[in-house]
């Protein structure tokens, strides 16, 4: 088993461990979850177009509420 500390960046960006990442075979992708407080992370790949991430609008992060 392979441990290490990972680091979020001011950009909100989670850096990994080489290590880490190069025991699980070096994925671009990772999907993620969290349960119960723990951020769970496993190598994903790209199946179809669909899969692949886009950037959420900066709309839908400063949404007002509606006017009564």
């Amino acid at each position: 088993m392979t441990t290490g500390m990972a680091k979020l960046t001011s950009k909100n960006q989670l850096t990994l461990p080489r290590a880490v990442v190069e025991q699980l075979g070096n994925p671009v992708y990772f999907r993620t979850q969290v349960c119960d407080g723990v951020l769970l992370l496993w190598p994903a790949r790209l199946v179809c177009p669909a899969d692949k991430p886009r950037p959420v609008a900066a709309a839908q992060h400063s949404r007002k509420p509606a006017a009564k």
